[in-house]
C-alpha cells in the first residue's frame, strides 16, 4: 500500500537498480584498469543520496510525527552512506583478488553487502557514525540475525532484478544491433517499458519492506530495554517474628 501510494519512490527505486547494476557489473578486477572505472565510482557516488532520500521519506510515511530533516543531518548520512558503500566495494574486489572461487564470491560478497546494508540504515535512519553504523551492523549478526537475514535476502532479489534489467537491455540492445526492424517495433519498446515500470515497483517495493522491519526492530528493542529499566527489581520481603 505504501509503495503504490507514493509513485516518486518508483524513480528513486529505479535510479537505485540502476546505479546497484553498474555496480555490480563494473565491480570486477579487469575494469579497474580502464576508463569504465569511472562509472563505478560514479555509481556508488550517486547510490548513497538516492538511498539515503528514499529511506527517509519511506520512514516519514510510517511516522505520526516526521522528525526534522535539516539539510546537515542529510548531508552527514549521505557522506557515511557513500563511505560504507565505497568500503564494502573494496572489501569485495580484495576478495575477488584473493580467491576466484564462484561459490566463495558469492557467499562473501553477500555477507559483505547485507553488512554494509544493515550499516547504512543505522547510519541514515539512526543518524550514526560511520564506526558505530559498523558496530551495531556487526552486532545485528550477533543479536537479530532475522533482520539480517532479511537484509542479504532483499539484496538478493534485488541482485536478481538489477541482472534481469541490464541482460534484458543488452539483449534487446543487440537484436535491434542485428534487425533494425525491431527498433521500430511498439510491442519491443512496450516490453521494455514493462519491464523498467516492473524493476521500478519491485525496488521501492524491497525498500519499503527493508525500511518498516528494520524501524519495527528498533522499535521493539527500545521498547523491551524501557520495560526493563521501568520494572524495579523485586525482593522477598525477610519474615520477621510477631
Amino acid at each position: 500500500m505504501s509503495t503504490g501510494r507514493f509513485p516518486r519512490w518508483w524513480i528513486l527505486a529505479l535510479a537505485q537498480v540502476i546505479a546497484f547494476s553498474v555496480m555490480g557489473e563494473m565491480g570486477r578486477p579487469h575494469w579497474l584498469d580502464s576508463v569504465f572505472v569511472s562509472w563505478l565510482i560514479t555509481s556508488a557516488v550517486i547510490l548513497g543520496p538516492i538511498t539515503a532520500w528514499l529511506w527517509l521519506e519511506i520512514e516519514a510515511s510510517g511516522l505520526k510525527e516526521p522528525k526534522t530533516l535539516t539539510i546537515k543531518i542529510f548531508s552527514q548520512s549521505c557522506v557515511t552512506a557513500a563511505a560504507i558503500i565505497f568500503s564494502s566495494i573494496i572489501l569485495a574486489l580484495a576478495a575477488r583478488f584473493i580467491y576466484r572461487d564462484w561459490i566463495f564470491l558469492a557467499i562473501v560478497s553477500s555477507l559483505i553487502a547485507a553488512t554494509a546494508t544493515l550499516a547504512m540504515l543505522y547510519a541514515v535512519l539512526c543518524d550514526q557514525s560511520f564506526s558505530k553504523s559498523i558496530a551495531l551492523a556487526l552486532d545485528t549478526w550477533n543479536k537479530k540475525i532475522s533482520l539480517a537475514a532479511a537484509a542479504a535476502l532483499v539484496l538478493i532479489l534485488a541482485h536478481g532484478v538489477s541482472y534481469a534489467i541490464v541482460h534484458g537491455l543488452l539483449g534487446n540492445i543487440s537484436l535491434i544491433e542485428g534487425f533494425s526492424v525491431f527498433s521500430r517495433s511498439a510491442t519491443i519498446w512496450l516490453l521494455l517499458l514493462v519491464l523498467i515500470f516492473l524493476a521500478a515497483f519491485i525496488g521501492a517495493f524491497l525498500n519499503c519492506f527493508l525500511v518498516f522491519l528494520f524501524l519495527e526492530t528498533i522499535r521493539r528493542e527500545k521498547d523491551s530495554e524501557s520495560a526493563k529499566t521501568s520494572v524495579p527489581n523485586l525482593e522477598p520481603a525477610t519474615q520477621t517474628g510477631n
